[in-house]
Order: C-alpha cells, then sequence, then structure tokens
C-alpha cells in the first residue's frame, strides 16, 4: 500500500505541473483574445470626433437661414397641445409631459423584467449562505432506553451444589444519553467532540457485578482527514467559490438587464419623439393641401378645369389618410414606452399620451477606439460573466483532477471514561484513572483503472475549452457591438448635417416656388403637381432630420450599452436586494 501511495502522490505532482502549463496557455490564450478582435491599428488609433457632413448649401442659404427654417413644418409644434387624435374613447387622451431621464428612471424602477433580476440575484446569493453554511458547527444529541432478558448459555463455577450460575448479562437495563458537535473544516476534515451517559442495571442475584446499578460516562473525540483525494481547500471550497461566482454572475446578468431596459427605453423614447414630428408633418401637410384645394376651388368659375381640382381633392384625402396614419403610430409608440416604464400612474391601457420634451443632441462625440475597448472589457457585463464562467470550469478542473486521486483517509479517535455507582462520581472519575481508548487508522481505495475520474476529469476540461469559447464570442461580440455602435453614430451625425441641408435646400424650393406662383395667370396642372410634389419633399426631409437626430442619440446609448457604462451614464446606481430574511 506505502508504494501506491508514493506512486499516487508523484503522479499528483505531475499533474500539478502540468495543470500549471496549461494555465499559463489559458492566461496566453485569453490575453490575446482582444488583441485579435480588436486589431492593432484600431488600438493604436488617437482620439478622434465624429465629422459632420460638409454641404454648400449652408453657405449659399445662409442669409435666408431664419425664414427658410421657419418654412414647413416645426419642430417645436410637436410639443404640448399637439393634436394626436382620438382615443379609443373617441376622446383626446390626456397629456403628460415626460422627460428622457423621468421615463428611464421608472423604467430601471418599475420594468418586470429588472425586478425579475432583482429577485434572481437575492436567490443567488442565498446560495452563498447555503455553501458556508456547510461548515458551520452542528449540534447533536440522542438518548434511548433498552430492556433486555435474552437466554442465552450459562457458565456454572464451583463443584456440586455450592456451584453457582453466572449469566448476569441476560437481565439487563440500559439507557444512555449522548450530546456533543461536529465540525467540518475546508481542508476536508471532521471533528466529532461528544460526551456520553450510560446507565445499566443488571439482573444479579448473588450481588456479584459491583457496582450495580453503575453509570459508565466518557468524553469522545472522533477525526477524520482525507490526505489525498477530498484533501484541501481548493477542493472542500469549490461550492462555496461557485456559489459566490454565481453571484458575481447574476450580478452582471442584472446589471446587463439593467443596461438593456435602460437603452431600449431611450431608443423608445427617441422613437416617440421622430413620430411626433412625423404626425406634425402630416398635419402640416394636410394643412398646405386643403391651402390649395380652397385656392382652386375659388378659381373653379374662371381657370380651373375639374380634373385640376379633382387632384388636388384626391391628393388632400390621401395626406388626411396618412394623419391618421401617423397618430396610430404614435400611439403605438407611446404604448411600448409605458410598457417599457410600466409606471403605475401610467398603465399601458390608459388614455394618456406622452409629450416628449426632451431634444435630441446634435454635439460632435469624441471618442477613442482603444478607451472604448479597455472599457467594454472591465465593464461589459457578458465578459465579465463569461470570465466567471472560466473560473468555474477551472474549479471544476481542480476537483476532477483532485478526484483522479487514491482515497487515503486518516482516523483517529479517543475517549475517557469513567464509572461509578452514582453520575456525579462516574464524571468525576474521568480524570481520576488511566481508563481511556485510542486507535488511528487508514482506509486506502483505489478503482484498478480509474477510468470514472479520468472521463470525468476529461470532461472538466472540455467544459474549460468550452467556456473560454463562450468568453472569446463574449469579447468578438461586444468589440463588434462597439465598432457598430460608433459607426452607426458616425453615420447618424453625418446625416443629421446632410438632411438638415437638404430640408433647408427643399424649403427654398418652398420659398422659389412661392414667388412664381404669384407672377404666373393661373394654376396649371403641372404647377399643382409640382407645388404638392415639394410639399411632400419639404415635409420628408424634416422628418429625416429628426429621425437622423433620433439615430444619433439611440447610437450613443447603444454604445454605452455595449461598453458596459449606460448605468453610470444615467447616474443610476445599482443596489443589490439583501438576501437576509426579514426579521
Amino acid at each position: 500500500m506505502i508504494a501506491a501511495v508514493l506512486a499516487a502522490l508523484a503522479a499528483g505532482g505531475c499533474q500539478d505541473a502540468l495543470r500549471r502549463d496549461a494555465d499559463a496557455e489559458l492566461q496566453r490564450s485569453l490575453d490575446a483574445t482582444l488583441a485579435r478582435e480588436a486589431s492593432e491599428a484600431t488600438l493604436a488609433a488617437p482620439r478622434t470626433e465624429v465629422v459632420a457632413e460638409r454641404s454648400s448649401v449652408f453657405e449659399s442659404l445662409k442669409g435666408r437661414r431664419e425664414a427658410l427654417d421657419a418654412l414647413g413644418p416645426q419642430a417645436t409644434d410637436a410639443g404640448i397641445g399637439l393634436d394626436v387624435g382620438p382615443d379609443l374613447d373617441g376622446k383626446a387622451p390626456r397629456e403628460v409631459v415626460l422627460t428622457l431621464q423621468q421615463a428611464i428612471s421608472s423604467a430601471v424602477r418599475n420594468n418586470l423584467g429588472v425586478q425579475q433580476a432583482r429577485l434572481d440575484e437575492a436567490i443567488v446569493q442565498t446560495e452563498i449562505v447555503k455553501a458556508e453554511a456547510v461548515f458551520d458547527s452542528v449540534l447533536f444529541a440522542s438518548g434511548g432506553y433498552r430492556r433486555s432478558n435474552i437466554p442465552q448459555p450459562t457458565l456454572t463455577l464451583g463443584g456440586g451444589g455450592g456451584g453457582f450460575l453466572l449469566n448476569p448479562t441476560a437481565d439487563q437495563s440500559i439507557w444512555n444519553m449522548e450530546a456533543g458537535f461536529e465540525q467540518r473544516f475546508s481542508t476536508g476534515a471532521n471533528l466529532s467532540v461528544s460526551s456520553r451517559m450510560q446507565g445499566q442495571n443488571f439482573s444479579d442475584p448473588q450481588d456479584r457485578i459491583s457496582p450495580n446499578p453503575s453509570y459508565l460516562n466518557s468524553v469522545n473525540l472522533t477525526l477524520s482527514q482525507p490526505l489525498l483525494r477530498n484533501f484541501g481547500t481548493d477542493v472542500n471550497l469549490a461550492n462555496l467559490r461557485i456559489a459566490r461566482n454565481q453571484d458575481r454572475r447574476g450580478l452582471q446578468e442584472m446589471r446587463r438587464s439593467l443596461i438593456d431596459t435602460v437603452a431600449r427605453t431611450e431608443a423608445l423614447y427617441w422613437q416617440v419623439y421622430v413620430a411626433r414630428q412625423r404626425l406634425v408633418s402630416a398635419r402640416w401637410l394636410l394643412d398646405v393641401g386643403e391651402g390649395v384645394r380652397a385656392v382652386l376651388e375659388r378659381r373653379r368659375e374662371y381657370d380651373t378645369s375639374l380634373a385640376q381640382y379633382a387632384d388636388a381633392v384626391a391628393k388632400v384625402e390621401d395626406r388626411r389618410a396618412a394623419v391618421i396614419r401617423a397618430e396610430r403610430d404614435l400611439q403605438r409608440s407611446v404604448n411600448e414606452l409605458k410598457r417599457a416604464m410600466n409606471d403605475p400612474r401610467l398603465p399601458v391601457g390608459g388614455s394618456e399620451t406622452l409629450v416628449t420634451i426632451d431634444t435630441p443632441v446634435d454635439q460632435a462625440l469624441s471618442y477613442s477606439t482603444s478607451d472604448a475597448m479597455g472599457t467594454l472589457m472591465a465593464q461589459n457585463p457578458s465578459i465579465a460573466a463569461a470570465l466567471l464562467s472560466i473560473d468555474d470550469a477551472s474549479i471544476g478542473v481542480d476537483v476532477a483532477d483532485n478526484g483522479r486521486l487514491p482515497v487515503l483517509d486518516l482516523l483517529a479517535s479517543g475517549a475517557l471514561y469513567g464509572l461509578d455507582a452514582g453520575v456525579g462520581d462516574a464524571w468525576q472519575n474521568l480524570g481520576d484513572s488511566d481508563q481511556i481508548e485510542w486507535a488511528l487508522g487508514a482506509t486506502f481505495r483505489q478503482p484498478i483503472g480509474n477510468r470514472a475520474a479520468e472521463a470525468d476529469f476529461r470532461r472538466a476540461r472540455l467544459a474549460r475549452s468550452r467556456a473560454v469559447i463562450v468568453y472569446k464570442t463574449a469579447i468578438q461580440g461586444a468589440v463588434l457591438d462597439v465598432r457598430n455602435a460608433l459607426q452607426d453614430a458616425a453615420a447618424a451625425y453625418r446625416l443629421i448635417s446632410q438632411t438638415r441641408a437638404q430640408r433647408l435646400a427643399a424649403a427654398e424650393n418652398m420659398r422659389a416656388l412661392a414667388v412664381d406662383e404669384e407672377s404666373i395667370p393661373q394654376l396649371t396642372p403641372e404647377f399643382l403637381a409640382l407645388k404638392f410634389f415639394r410639399q411632400d419633399g419639404l415635409a420628408i426631409a424634416q422628418v429625416a432630420e429628426a429621425a437622423a437626430l433620433a439615430d444619433y442619440n439611440v447610437s450613443i446609448a447603444n454604445l454605452h450599452a455595449a461598453m458596459g457604462t449606460a448605468l453610470e451614464r444615467n447616474r443610476i446606481e445599482l443596489r443589490v436586494v439583501d438576501a437576509a430574511p426579514p426579521g
């Protein structure tokens, strides 16, 4: 057996060296992942900012900028007082003014998904308490009474009539009580300390047994310690370490839920903003279209044909339908934002409409790709959770590696005894005599071939390799999200200036057409169609500018979500629900 133990210890030392080499290789692989996904050229790029699209329109029309901005749909008309159409009850919905910060705060505070994430985190914390409780001291107590009178062979001492029968233990009464505590240690050792009191009464008519009745009291100590398999803190604290990792992972899951909620709420807020701008444009088109139709109606007796008037009527009715569709789309956007906020004062089934009073920012975003990549590595919840999964898998490898060792357990026990006719005297005799018992022993066990343990170890290593792949995938996804958000921000910022130039050009077309209208003798079908076309062009350009502004702000929100800084950006403090029961 000694040779087998020495061989197992030597094998364990070789395995430790191999494991250290494998861990070093794993670390090198993890360190190289970000450098591969984010190229060195990208990480070395200097700090820059998004650049606006240049257009000669701004320079050529700067002298009429104020007048042109006043033409067409006005963004300020999307505020309080906008006619959003009737609700399901046929009445105008009540207006509720809402800022972006109010929407985000309500979503973070009331969103059902966030509430579920908070409870999941609290549940996970109880697993830590459960894992720690394995090493709590355990108090135990037992007691019982036994009465027996079992026929047994007897021994006759002495010859003739002077002999007697010796079998006093055939009829006996025994009761006992034991109490103590057990303690498990992180090394794998288990210690039990107890005191035992036993009262016994034997049937002895000839009073040959003394003392009778008697008390046999003892103090007992038992210690077991694994020396190979299940030895050490790496194995015995594995469940606690995994539980703590699960707690950290739960925290990251809650952060991810909050970040997703913040990003989605901001996107929905700007979606409502664009929907209100679209409704303003639709109402403006209807209003100016009705103006053209009214002019033609007054001139029907002079120079307007029936076809020209009918064309104007059809166009106006088409725009009236567009208003209805814009009202519907706005209310759908409002309902989605209400659902994300989950504010009890603004139920999804309520008739309130939301007035988004914040306007999108158009300030140029300054960014550093290397800083963004460093931030996402430190803050992104998916990457943090993937790292924790690698640690879990590494713990599993350590446990499975230890499981390949033979079982070699050391057992030690000892007891002090005291015997007397009285309970107190029996306890006093514990220290007055050398009536002790002690034992030392060991157990050894090793399956031939050890195939089950080797299979568990291989599975654990494969699980760690899979966790590494998940980690690399998380980094790849986060880098892609950051890059996409930066590209979206750059494109949206260029679109802001481009759509603004488009709106100014369309407004200039409208102004020029109005000048021509004052000098022509009659409205020809071609001129009528051109007027409606240019009205549509100006309204479309106004909506496109609002959408570009919204997209720019959404892309910035997505950038912070991808980096994992959305909570800090919105000054949201993460507080974890206490897992302890109320008391």
